[in-house]
């Protein structure tokens, strides 16, 4: 009896190694071309990313279901911020003294990323309000896309009215099951949990303004336009090099950096794709088709108060500083 469990165990490990992976299997002809064509314009053009099969890049059918941001006006005034004449020449929120983003989720087959751009924000915004990098704080993107208003899984806008008026409650009061659902669905007495923001504004298509949002105000939900060799981004700083356009796309802005002139953003299409669910992005596809940045919003306690961002730095700051002033006095 255990000689043939133990052949058993051997045939299925043998089966295992030469099976291929799922998408690998499915992987199409067209997609493999795909993949080239793309990879042969990187090369033509100099970009400095590189293409390969994602975990996405095999349902070409489900490309449709990843984008979902209807591009109509922010409906909130847009923040009094003046872009600073000086900034850190680097920011990453995942790295800012403690960890401040949360992670890398997954829309699945809904146009759901207005909910997860803008979720991802104001669990981030928590983090930094409530000083505790590091947390997996895990707030419910169903409620937000079955309660607030703002979208469906057709599609949605960056509108953060109802993160004011009422707020979002941990994922277990309505875990996501990418459809449209109902509200009514949701754990009863969510409402009393819930995490808000206490004002939110819109920001300037401008590099210096959002640059300075980022350093003020913390991770920003922001959006573009997706062409169809962003799914097969694996690493680098994208830009746009071929492919039809796929429509608009909400994610989160976490970081930047000036030496190299890229954003670091995290994405909602799970860990499998990119940089581990993130990507860089060059400041140069602000100015083009990709046009990034064409809608970004940021979050704030009240319009009279210390931004999330600059407080957590300060704070920081006021941590590290009796440690330099050890140093500096050194012989």
């Amino acid at each position: 009896m255990k000689k043939t469990i133990s052949l058993f165990i051997l045939a299925a490990a043998f089966i295992a190694a030469a099976t291929p992976s799922f998408s690998q299997q499915t992987l199409s002809g067209d997609v493999k071309q795909q993949i080239k064509e793309v990879q042969a314009a990187i090369a033509a053009k100099g970009a400095k990313w590189t293409a390969g099969e994602t975990n996405i890049s095999a349902n070409r059918e489900d490309w449709k279901y990843l984008v979902g941001l209807n591009f109509e006006p922010v409906d909130a005034e847009p923040i009094g911020l003046v872009a600073a004449a000086s900034l850190p020449a680097a920011l990453d929120w995942r790295d800012a003294s403690g960890n401040y983003v949360t992670p890398v989720r997954n829309q699945k087959k809904c146009g759901s990323c207005w909910a997860f751009s803008m979720t991802g924000g104001l669990e981030a915004y928590t983090l930094l309000k409530e000083n505790t990098p590091g947390k997996d704080l895990d707030l419910s993107e169903q409620v937000m896309l079955s309660c607030s208003g703002a979208g469906s899984c057709n599609g949605g806008r960056l509108s953060a009215g109802f993160l004011k008026s009422t707020g979002l409650p941990l994922e277990s009061a309505y875990p996501y099951t990418a459809t449209d659902g109902s509200c009514a669905t949701a754990a009863p007495g969510w409402q009393a949990g819930a995490k808000k923001v206490g004002a939110w504004g819109s920001v300037k298509q401008d590099l210096n303004t959002i640059k300075t949002a980022l350093v003020k105000y913390g991770p920003l939900p922001i959006a573009y336009m997706v062409y169809e060799d962003f799914m097969h981004y694996k690493t680098g700083i994208y830009s746009y090099t071929t492919g039809k356009r796929l429509g608009g796309h909400a994610v989160l802005l976490v970081g930047y950096n000036d030496a190299e002139k890229y954003f670091i953003v995290k994405n909602s299409w799970d860990t499998g794709w990119g940089e581990n669910g993130y990507f860089r992005i060059a400041y140069s596809e602000m100015d083009n088709s990709v046009n990034f940045g064409l809608s970004t919003i940021a979050y704030r306690a009240s319009k009279d108060e210390v931004p999330a961002g600059e407080a957590a730095r300060a704070a920081s700051f006021a941590r590290v500083s009796p440690l330099l002033e050890g140093v500096s006095s050194w012989k």
